[in-house]
C-alpha cells in the first residue's frame, strides 16, 4: 500500500453512531470504505490472546474465510495484524473514489494507533463521532446485556468492570474508560493538525445542515441523504437472557448461524432480540453515570472548547 494511499478514517468512539457514517457513505459512489468496516489495524496495543473467553466466542479472529471471498462482504469487525491482508481490504477501491478509508472504532481509545496512522497516513483526515458520554456508557452495557457479556445490573456492571485487574480493549468492558475523551483526542492533535480532524457530535447525524458541513470539509458533493431517526447498529435484548449468556460464553452462537439457513436465521433473530423490551435508563442510574462523568463533560467544554453543556 502507498503511503498517504487512504486519507480518511473514522476513529470513534465506540456507540456513537460510526456505523451511521459508514452506512451514509458507503452508498457513494465517490467514496470506498473498507468492508471489514472495523479491522483495527493500526491499535496494535490491542493485545488478542488477551481478550476474555465471552469475547473470543464472539470475534471473528480467523478472516480466513473472509478473505476467500470474492468481492469482499460487508463485516462488522475484525483485527488485522498482516499488512498485505490490510492492503487488500483497498484493492478494490476505484480510481474515481475521492474518500478512501476505514472505520475502527478503537483508535480513538488506542494509545498507539495515532503515531502509527500518522506516520503511514500524515495527510488523512480524522473523524471523531462523540456521543454523550452517559448515554453512551448506557448503550454500550445494553450491548454487553444483548450479546450476553453481562447480566448484572448497570452499577454492579459498571463497578465489576472498574475493578479489573487488566482493563484492556476485550479484556475488559471500558464501560467508563471509552466515555474519557478529553485524554483520547490531545493524543491525536498531538499527531495530526486541527485542520485534519473533525469532531462531530451524535446527534448532529439527525441534521442535515452537519452533515453537509462533514461533506465541505470532504470535498465532496452534497448528494442526497437518508437522515433516518433511528441509529444504525442497535438492537433489544435477548429474550432468553440465561440461554444467551450460556450460548455466548461457549462460543455456540456463530457454530449454530452456521448450521441454520440464512432465511430462517433472519427470523429467528428478530425474534431472539426483542427490541420493543428495551428498557430505559433509570434516574438512579442516570444520576451514578451522570457523577462518575461531570468532570469529563466540563473538561471537554473549558479545554477543548466543544459545546456540549446540553450533556447531563
Amino acid at each position: 500500500m502507498k503511503k498517504d494511499s487512504l486519507n480518511f478514517f473514522v476513529i470513534g468512539a465506540a456507540k456513537s453512531g460510526t456505523t451511521t457514517v459508514f452506512e451514509r457513505l458507503n452508498a457513494r459512489s465517490d467514496v470506498y470504505l473498507s468492508p471489514l468496516k472495523e479491522p483495527n489495524y493500526y491499535s496494535s496495543d490491542i493485545d488478542t490472546s488477551k481478550f476474555s473467553p465471552e469475547f473470543r466466542a464472539n470475534t471473528r479472529l480467523d478472516l480466513s474465510d473472509f478473505f476467500s471471498q470474492s468481492p469482499l462482504p460487508i463485516l462488522q469487525v475484525g483485527f488485522i495484524r498482516d499488512s498485505s491482508e490490510y492492503a487488500s481490504l483497498f484493492a478494490p477501491a476505484p480510481s474515481t473514489a475521492l474518500i478512501r478509508g476505514e472505520c475502527s472504532t478503537s483508535y480513538l481509545f488506542s494509545h498507539a494507533a495515532p503515531a502509527a496512522l500518522a506516520a503511514e497516513h500524515p495527510n488523512a483526515r480524522i473523524l471523531i463521532m462523540l456521543r454523550n458520554p452517559i448515554d453512551r456508557l448506557y448503550s454500550h452495557y445494553m450491548m454487553a446485556r444483548k450479546y450476553g457479556f453481562t447480566s448484572l445490573p448497570l452499577r454492579e456492571a459498571v463497578e465489576k468492570d472498574l475493578a479489573h485487574p487488566s482493563p484492556a480493549w476485550g479484556a475488559s468492558e471500558l464501560f467508563v474508560q471509552l466515555g474519557l475523551y478529553s485524554q483520547q483526542i490531545l493524543r491525536w492533535r498531538a499527531h495530526f493538525p486541527d485542520a485534519q480532524i473533525k469532531i462531530m457530535l451524535t446527534e448532529d447525524l439527525r441534521a442535515p445542515g452537519k452533515w453537509q458541513g462533514l461533506l465541505d470539509w470532504l470535498n465532496l458533493t452534497h448528494a442526497a441523504t437518508q437522515h433516518n431517526k433511528s441509529d444504525a447498529n442497535t438492537g433489544g435484548l435477548a429474550r432468553l437472557e440465561k440461554l444467551n449468556r450460556f450460548l455466548t460464553s461457549h462460543g455456540l452462537k456463530h457454530k449454530l448461524g452456521n448450521l441454520i439457513p440464512s432465511g430462517l436465521k433472519k427470523k429467528l433473530v428478530a425474534w431472539y432480540y426483542n427490541s420493543e423490551a428495551l428498557p430505559k435508563m433509570t434516574s438512579e442510574e442516570r444520576e451514578y453515570v451522570t457523577e462518575i462523568y461531570a468532570e469529563e463533560i466540563a473538561t471537554l467544554q473549558s479545554e477543548l472548547k466543544l459545546e456540549v453543556g446540553h450533556w447531563k
